[in-house]
């Protein structure tokens, strides 16, 4: 009777105890970064219609064959107490397929699950947007996950759930990486972040030579609001791609959040290139081990460059001020006892301008959000599908008035009139950008030792689109005082598409000045008999039709006036 009472115990202990069985993490995670990127770490969740594709990069998560919609949910994860949790991803989607990373996590204090909170859908095309959501214990404010915090309230633990989607067949999106990085800004609750690979012995003094770019002379209408996407631009050039900023604002766009300073889309466009890249908080060592490593890094900041500014104080600072900006971080080094980092900033009014020399201190104090975007190698047997560059031909139309067709193998590509009026939400609109070779074009200066790329070239942003569909080319107004040049063409699709093309521009060959008919000289008269010709007299030789010219009348007229006064002096004389 005893053992069965003992049994029965159990049985209701166990029973008990079985919320608590699964609220335990499933692995503990050190540091501040968690990262799903080989298919063994995919290993570590579970699979709904999607498997892992091992000839994808280090392995990658696809929908199975004939699924229109899959996930994968990782295990629990058991972290260190955090206040702030963002999520990056490195995704291929094509045309058609979206995915959405969404997040819960176990509030201690409360000792409940929050609900599962999302980043929002994401693709390289236009149907990308965040989403706010909260409850009781966390919210969503764009790109980071909050708990909420109130009394002091933190999480420990954290599962991820990524959902793949394709509305075609024969299509999936492909999930490389994920990423989870967290902070805690509680007094004495400080979570010291952890890099992401061999630590080196660091040298003096590192100095990349990494592109610069002013975002200040980019396209008018977005120039001053897309620092994150150059940014990234800065990040993969470096890394040798040969991208604009402005397509990286287009497939970075949050149409929610209305801009381009979502961090996690920010970098899954980074990713969308096919490279690892990630959003970690970090700090000053992390920058130094990177940059170490040959990586430049982009990081969020806020700071006034007066010292009685709103903001941290930032000496040399490109922005007057700024309550958020991203700058890229290119080397370091020490010069009598004071530490500096080195910047391409892209708030400077020129491309060389872009180059400082920031104080560390200074910049610490700036950096207090801690968010970096780290952007490593591209990652192998990866084909990226946004953004996608297409050769193209420039073609006059038949018929129309400085309309030229953008031609794609044989067949002409229309666009809508509206194409550069709604650039950002309209779907299939864009940015339509060029650049002049010649002798004479303009050229802009940028800083010694920069890495040279198209984007350094003088673009020009205001070519419009005609009722048909074309676009409206006038050599003369383009070249200005330029005899001819080579136009250099980048029409920017907002769903990741960019057709570059070339063409020739000549100015038109200018009207000969008129110049004044020489004075009549007298002939002597000829003593040749005119030339005859078996030539009929038609209208156009014989302006009178065969009659009279007035001259003639008027000759005979004066000859018979002539005569009459012959006869009548002839006669007045005989009278006399």
């Amino acid at each position: 009777m005893k053992r069965y009472a003992a049994l029965v115990l159990a049985l209701i202990m166990a029973l008990i105890c079985v919320p608590a069985l699964a609220e335990k993490a499933d692995r503990e995670a050190e540091g501040n970064l968690v990262l799903f990127t080989t298919a063994e770490d995919f290993m570590h969740g579970s699979f709904e219609n999607t498997e892992i594709n091992e000839a994808i990069g280090n392995g990658a998560v696809a929908l199975k064959d004939g699924a229109a919609e899959g996930s994968f949910t990782s295990d629990i994860i058991g972290t260190a107490p955090f206040e702030y949790l963002v999520a990056s991803w490195n995704t291929d989607t094509p045309s058609g397929t979206w995915i959405e990373v969404s997040a819960r996590v176990y509030v201690d204090m409360k000792k409940a699950w929050s609900d599962w909170l999302s980043w929002g859908k994401w693709s390289g095309s236009i149907n990308r947007a965040s989403v706010d959501g909260e409850n009781d214990l966390a919210y969503m404010d764009t790109d980071t996950f909050t708990v909420s915090g109130k009394d002091g309230e933190t999480a420990s633990r954290v599962q991820l759930k990524v959902t793949l989607h394709a509305n075609k067949d024969g299509v999936s999106p492909t999930l490389r990486q994920v990423a989870l990085t967290y902070k805690n800004t509680l007094d004495g609750q400080h979570i010291t972040p952890l890099y992401n690979g061999e630590t080196l012995e660091l040298p003096e003094k590192v100095k990349l030579d990494t592109p610069a770019y002013s975002q200040m002379v980019r396209e008018r209408g977005i120039a001053n609001v897309m620092c994150s996407a150059t940014t990234i631009c800065v990040l993969l050039n470096d890394r040798g791609e040969d991208a604009l900023p402005e397509e990286i604002a287009l497939i970075d766009y949050d149409k929610y959040y209305e801009g381009f300073g979502n961090w996690s889309y920010s970098v899954a466009a980074a990713g969308s290139y096919g490279y690892d890249a990630y959003v970690q908080y970090a700090d000053l060592d992390i920058l130094r081990q990177e940059l170490a490593h040959g990586y430049s890094v982009g990081i969020s900041v806020a700071y006034s460059s007066s010292s009685n500014g709103q903001y941290p104080y930032l000496e040399n600072g490109a922005a007057n001020n700024t309550a958020g900006h991203l700058i890229t971080i290119t080397g370091y080094e020490t010069i009598d006892g004071v530490d500096y980092f080195y910047s391409s900033d892209s708030a400077a009014s020129a491309d060389d301008q872009c180059v400082r020399r920031y104080k560390a201190d200074q910049l610490d104090a700036a950096w207090r959000s801690g968010i970096a975007y780290i952007v490593h190698d591209k990652e192998e047997n990866v084909s990226a599908c946004n953004p996608n560059r297409i050769a193209a031909e420039l073609k006059p139309v038949e018929g129309g008035e400085n309309e030229y067709a953008l031609v794609v193998n044989g067949e002409g590509v229309k666009l809508p009139k509206s194409f550069t009026a709604a650039k950002l939400k309209g779907e299939g609109n864009g940015i339509i950008a060029y650049y002049l070779e010649g002798e004479e074009a303009d050229a802009r200066p940028v800083p010694e030792g920069a890495k040279l790329t198209t984007a350094n070239n003088v673009f020009r942003y205001g070519l419009r689109v005609s009722d048909n569909g074309y676009l409206i080319i006038k050599p003369d107004d383009i070249l200005s005082q330029m005899k001819s040049a080579t136009m250099n063409l980048f029409v920017m699709v907002n769903d990741g598409t960019t057709y570059a093309a070339s063409m020739q521009l000549e100015a038109a060959a200018a009207e000969p000045e008129a110049t004044a008919a020489p004075e009549a000289t007298l002939e002597p008269e000829s003593t040749e008999a005119p030339i005859e010709s078996n030539e009929p007299v038609s209208a156009e030789n014989d302006a009178n039709g065969g009659r009279l010219s007035n001259g003639a009348i008027i000759a005979i007229a004066a000859a018979i006036v002539a005569v009459i006064a012959i006869i009548f002096v002839v006669l007045k004389k005989k009278k006399h």
